[in-house]
Parts: structure tokens; sequence; C-alpha cells
């Protein structure tokens, strides 16, 4: 059902991934994050996070969002970009066209249609009710049209109104944009994106070497781990420990 609804809406959108223990660990980290690397109440986008905190890094694989990644693009596959997202109100914020796909340069130098390449988990840690509460926004379908008409509302754009704890899984080529939050209520989002190990990191993580010692070998695997550059074509079990972990859901 769930990759139903990825293959034909370009989303699928996971209600109650997150228990709400695990939204008020998270939370916690987010807001360790923000005393270090933001001003009281800036807003913050800090890209390559999952290595600040042991809470971020549990959320590699989860096992309410990750199988379905692991379903639609197999077993060759790690994180290659991840963002922490604190939009804190901003009622005065002018409006600005944000629409995008994801994946930078890929979608000018590959030919059309383009490739899905990447998927992309989005993990709410606070209750969007409203689209003034900074919604993702998309547009349902989008996903197989390389192109949208600037600077006009696309048709069908649709805000995900969700809770804390829910997840969506995105296409990278699904058009969306966030909106601006012109609510009363800090809007906290977690971002991972996921593609083919033989595709370059987006982020530079700066992972503590000590790190990979204490984490599983899949863990590992979607943190970059690799015995060798030939090993990310043409992988051994050393190289893809996911490859013997069928994905479930």
């Amino acid at each position: 059902m769930l990759r139903q609804e990825l293959e034909e809406r370009g989303f699928a959108v996971i209600p109650e991934a997150l228990a709400p223990a695990e939204v008020a660990r998270l939370r916690e980290a987010v807001e360790r994050v923000r005393a270090l690397e933001a001003s009281n109440g800036d807003a913050l986008h800090r890209l390559g996070f999952v290595g600040l905190d042991d809470a971020f890094v549990e959320l590699l694989d989860h096992p309410a969002t990750f199988p379905l990644v692991a379903d639609v693009m197999g077993w060759n596959v790690y994180m290659y970009h991840c963002h922490l997202d604190v939009h804190p109100p901003a009622p005065d914020a002018q409006p600005q066209w944000r629409w995008h796909q994801d994946g930078g340069r890929q979608n000018v130098e590959l030919a059309s249609p383009r490739p899905r390449l990447s998927l992309k988990i989005a993990y709410f840690l606070t209750d969007v009710p409203t689209a003034d509460h900074g919604a993702l926004e998309v547009v349902p379908g989008s996903h197989t049209s390389d192109t949208l008409p600037r600077d006009q509302e696309p048709t069908g754009a649709t805000p995900l109104l969700v809770k804390a704890g829910t997840a969506v899984v995105l296409d990278r080529r699904l058009w969306h944009a966030r909106g601006d939050n012109r609510s009363r209520k800090t809007r906290i989002a977690l971002f991972y994106a996921y593609t083919y190990r033989w595709i370059r990191p987006r982020d530079e993580l700066g992972l503590d070497p000590k790190l990979f010692d204490r984490l599983d070998p899949v863990k590992r695997q979607l943190l970059g781990a690799g015995t060798s550059a030939i090993g990310y074509w043409i992988p051994t079990d050393e190289d893809v420990p996911l490859r013997a972990r069928p994905p479930t859901r």
C-alpha cells in the first residue's frame, strides 16, 4: 500500500511512525543542537546533522520507514544527505517561490525523463495542523514531470497537515516546497535522504570514527562505510550487510 502510494503520488505518509517517547528524545536532541548552533529564536537549517546525537543515528534504519526505502531502491543504498530544520514563527515573512525537486545538478545534467535516484524521509517532531504552520507542500503526481511553471502556485498544490511523529517518504523528483510559518508555534522536522552507494555524498557529515565502532553493520553501511572504491559499484557482502536483511513492513 505504501509503495503504491509512493509510485502513484510521489510520496507516502506514515502516521505515528515515531512513538511519543521517540519524538520527545529527538526534540531534546534538537534543542541541544540549537543551543550550540543557533541564537535564541533563530531559524536553523543544519546539514549533515546525523552524527551530532545518538538519537539521530537511530533513525537511519527506523523500522517504520526505512523498509519502504529498501523495498523501492534495493540494498545498495546509503544516506547521502540530511538536514535538521527549525522554523520559528515568522508572521511577517514575505512570500517566496520555493518549489523544487531534490537533486541539484542531477536535474540539469541528466536526460529527460529523469530517474528517481533517491528517496527522502521527513520526520515531523511538531504538529503541523494548518498550512500556516510551515507545512510541507507537495504537488501529488508531479514526480513524473521534469518541469513546473515558475512564479505561480502549481495546480494541485497540497499542504501536508500532520501530527508530531508522522513521517513522509518523498521521491526526489516530486515538486515540493516549505510554506512560511505564520503560526505561533515553531516547526521542527528532520530529513534523511537515501541514494545508491555509487553516487557521491551531498553533505560533509564530519563523523567521529569511533562512532562506527559501536554501530551495527547496516548503520555503518547507511553512513557510507565501504571496503574499497569498487565496493560501491560491485559490492561484497561485507560492503552491503543490508543485502542479507530483507525489508519488512
